[in-house]
């Protein structure tokens, strides 16, 4: 018998392709995409798509960044500066190490595209005239969404101009002019019509209102709340909302050298900030103590950042006249106690505690109220609109029980547009809604309803992804970027806008902090770790696709993607 030569090595080679093994064969599971909803976008009461304008962020593709912002929300120039941004309270990111930072993003979007982007209107054959009572943030936007949908709302304002709080309400420091004209610019380009200068019941009678094939109310709360107490009509006491109007409609404004602001909300910290840039030493009185202060916290910090003294646990009990034209503020010392039905802790006085302050000025704001003189009675209950009795009359904004924020508002007047289109169609509420929400707690997609309303499909439920659901392994630890601030020198003395904005370098780099959670953002991951080759990634539509015959089912794909995007399941 011969012996081989072992001197040789044989290598077997393959002249043909290893397609021809069809190792789909050896699994019924397959990978599938898995559309979850990221926990901001669920918080956030206008529902945007805040993965996916960050994902365009971070591409530079700003404008497809805005169309995907406008679809939701056309004050992005306004939310981008004055939102309370829950999304950033329920960032996912924020359980690893910061938040991204979504509201500065969504500001940075507004400014940056140079060109005007309008979302088209659908084709409406049968668009219908709608009324809208008041300009603020709930009636230009149903306004906004109506003309979306293809019908003709026109929109009644007492003011000179429109926008409500947004243009009455909030100084320039925060929200400059210009920013708010460009959104409300955007909102009239559509087949949309303002009628300024023309308040419901004096200058237009409710009943001509009903002449319309639907009524939006948002009125708004112009009123100012009442402290009640003794000495709060004298000279030199000022309500918030009034002192706040007079600033932007540029009239001179003497307060003296010390003012007192009473109130822990909004309003209250725009009022002592813009008391301090007219030169007044100011001091903030509020009842209860600051973690139970109702203002967005970035503007209480920029309060303390600019010198403001915050005095709590104290309520006012009476004003009164002093020597040398002075007013006299005498306060009750307070206690917290159990906490109420609104879950915020009761406020207890301290029997025989007192404090006095002196001041120039006092100004109260401790609340606004809804306008509702123009409104017929049969329409309001409890302080607020009810529109049960007539089934043409709809509400936002403030004159509906929500929480008083202009995304609030956007989202109420974007619910009733979609429940007018429902109704002029004949179909009832819930039948729709469910269909369209963005996660449980109630933020409507008006983008899947369009889609919808033009070929019939309605989106599959998704659930709202955790944070122990996103692979953390492939992320490093990364802190928020730093806003650009205007000098605390420059603000004693200027209303300015205080935070100056990012670049788009910070904008880009901030943007790819997003988890994109339980959404594919093409980070080919699973194209990378797929023994077989069989995934393809299309990196502009942010789609992966599987070749099924030689997908083995290994589930390496679901075990390297960072943010389950993707499931195994039984093709059979």
């Amino acid at each position: 018998m011969e012996k081989m030569d072992t001197g040789k090595f044989v290598i077997p080679i393959s002249y043909g392709s290893t397609e021809v093994i069809e190792t789909g064969k050896w699994s019924s599971l397959k990978p599938q995409a898995l559309a979850m909803t990221p926990p901001c976008r669920e918080a956030c009461p206008i529902g945007t798509d805040i993965s996916l304008f960050l994902h365009f962020v971070e591409q530079h593709r700003y404008a497809e960044a805005l169309s995907t912002i406008l679809i939701e929300n056309p004050f992005p120039g306004v939310c981008g500066r004055v939102c309370y941004h829950p999304c950033e309270t329920y960032c996912n990111r924020s359980q690893f190490d910061e938040a991204v930072s979504v509201q500065m993003m969504e500001r940075f979007v507004s400014a940056v595209t140079s060109k005007d982007i309008h979302i088209r209107p659908i084709e409406n054959k049968d668009p219908k005239k709608i009324a809208i009572l008041g300009s603020g943030p709930a009636g230009l936007s149903c306004a906004y969404f109506l003309a979306l949908l293809g019908h003709r709302p026109t929109v009644f304002e007492a003011k000179k101009e429109p926008g409500g709080v947004m243009r009455w309400g909030i100084p320039q420091f925060r929200l400059p002019k210009a920013a708010l004209k460009k959104d409300i610019r955007r909102i009239l380009a559509l087949p949309v019509k303002l009628r300024t200068n023309c308040r419901v019941g004096k200058d237009l009678s409710f009943r001509e209102l009903e002449k319309f094939d639907a009524v939006f109310l948002s009125p708004g709360a112009g009123l100012n709340a009442l402290l009640s107490i003794e000495g709060e009509d004298l000279e030199g006491v000022w309500n918030g909302g009034e002192f706040l109007e007079r600033i932007k409609a540029e009239e001179k404004i003497s307060l003296g050298q010390k003012t007192v602001v009473i109130g822990g909300g909004n309003t209250a910290m725009d009022v002592a900030r813009s008391a301090s840039r007219l030169g007044s030493s100011v001091t903030i009185a509020y009842r209860r103590t600051r973690d139970e202060m109702p203002a967005i916290r970035d503007e209480i910090d920029e309060a303390e950042e600019e010198g403001i003294e915050f005095k709590f646990l104290i309520q006012p009990l009476r004003i009164r006249q002093a020597s040398a034209g002075k007013l006299e503020v005498t306060f009750q010392r307070m206690q917290l106690g159990a906490r109420d039905e609104s879950n915020r802790r009761r406020v207890i006085p301290i029997e025989g505690e007192s404090l006095m302050l002196e001041a120039d000025s006092v100004i109260s704001a401790v609340g606004e109220l809804v306008d509702l003189s123009s409104v017929p009675e049969d329409l309001v209950k409890d302080g607020y609109i009810t529109s049960g009795v007539s089934p043409r009359i709809f509400a936002g904004g403030d004159a509906v029980l929500q929480p008083r924020t202009i995304a609030n508002a956007i989202a109420s007047a974007k619910a009733a547009a979609i429940s007018m289109d429902l109704f002029f169609r004949g179909i009832g509420d819930d039948q729709i809604v469910s269909k369209i929400k963005t996660g449980r707690k109630g933020s409507l997609s008006m983008e899947a309803y369009l889609q919808a309303r033009e070929n019939g499909e309605w989106p599959d439920a998704k659930e709202v992804i955790s944070h122990q659901q996103i692979n953390t392994l492939y992320f490093e630890k990364s802190g928020r970027a730093k806003v650009r601030k205007l000098s605390r020198a420059r603000r004693r003395n200027t209303f300015q806008e205080v935070n100056k904005g990012i670049d788009d370098r910070t904008a880009a780099l901030s943007a790819s902090r997003c988890y994109s959670c339980g959404t594919c953002n093409a980070c080919f991951n699973c194209f990378y770790f797929c023994p077989e080759g069989a995934i393809a990634i299309d990196p502009e539509k942010r789609t992966r696709t599987v070749d099924l015959t030689h997908c083995k089912g290994c589930g390496t794909c679901i075990t390297v993607c960072p943010r389950n995007a993707a499931v195994m399941r039984n093709s059979s």
